[in-house]
């Protein structure tokens, strides 16, 4: 949550505010934060970004909301990089039946907003899809606010990302967010089959994996980052391992190269980098086996290469 802060008078410090769900944090967003952290500097205005952590649509047409890049934690950790404050706030059905004036004018009264950013695709207010950018400048101009729309950064949003990693694309959507996908969790204690063939796993448990975006089932390159911020190669595993079990729970299965240490109960992140193969049935453990080692030996490649 923002922090109020004052001037010497005791009044509140004005702001500049920009509104939006930031899910992934792509080089569009990036934009329109560093947009916002230059026109704030060049005004005396703090910086500050509203955002949810649910996903507008999840109130307004609940069938049609898209799986999150990234949890609401890591979009709050990644937000503060760029020296904002944050307010975070669930996305309500009030907020739902509020017009593009209504948001306006809150920002304004309520948080004391000077300057409001909108990126050039996004829009806010129960009326925000028939607005033209020119509208909510004149719509600010009306409430005595600055709108400025920073410039367009093509190709980046949210669903480009989602459509990517969908199609196993890591690579592309990568480039779109300006670092690795990255899946994030907790380690816990699996069924140690990969010990038993050779190739130990960490088993990542996500927060809330039924509204996690993940890629298609298969063997990816990857990077493990530990808490410590150490990082190892690794090839990680996600799917329902149809080789070695009939159950049909999810498994995010990581091993990582050159590592031996015990992670259980330990926060662990896995950067996907590259799709290796599709998830499949192997006809025997040792054809797995087989498979794994090849995937070892391009993940060792590829991350040479790097």
């Amino acid at each position: 949550m923002m922090t109020r802060q004052s001037n010497s008078d005791g009044c509140p410090q004005a702001t500049a505010i920009t509104v939006g769900t930031f899910d992934g944090l792509h080089r569009g967003h990036i934009a329109v934060l560093s947009s916002l952290r230059d026109e704030s500097a060049r005004r005396d205005l703090r910086p500050v970004v509203v955002t949810f952590p649910n996903h507008p649509l999840d109130i307004i047409a609940p069938e049609r909301a898209p799986k999150q890049v990234m949890s609401p934690e890591e979009k709050s950790e990644r937000l503060r990089q760029y020296g904002v404050e944050i307010i975070m706030q669930p996305f309500t059905r009030e907020m739902m039946g509020q017009s593009a004036r209504d948001w306006m004018r809150h920002l304004r009264d309520d948080l004391h907003a000077r300057l409001i950013v909108i990126g050039y695709d996004n829009t806010f207010g129960s009326d925000g899809r028939s607005l033209s950018s020119d509208d909510y400048r004149a719509i600010g101009h009306d409430l005595g606010l600055e709108v400025i729309i920073p410039p367009v950064v093509e190709g980046c949003s949210s669903s480009a990302v989602r459509r990517v990693v969908n199609e196993g694309k890591l690579e592309e959507a990568n480039n779109i967010l300006g670092y690795p996908f990255t899946l994030s969790g907790r380690v816990i204690k699996g069924d140690q089959i990969g010990r038993t063939i050779g190739f130990p796993t960490a088993n990542l448990q996500l927060p809330d994996p039924d509204r996690q975006l993940l890629p298609p089932f298969g063997a990816y390159v990857a990077r493990a980052i530990l808490p410590d911020g150490r990082s190892f190669g690794a090839i990680t595993n996600i799917g329902v391992r149809p080789s070695v079990t009939s159950d049909p729970r999810l498994r995010i299965e990581t091993h990582i190269l050159d590592f031996g240490e015990d992670l259980y109960g330990q926060g662990l992140s896995i950067q996907l980098l590259r799709m290796l193969r599709r998830e499949c049935r192997f006809p025997s453990i040792e054809a797995l086996k087989e498979a794994i080692a090849r995937d070892k030996a391009d993940a060792i490649s590829y991350l040479r290469n790097l």
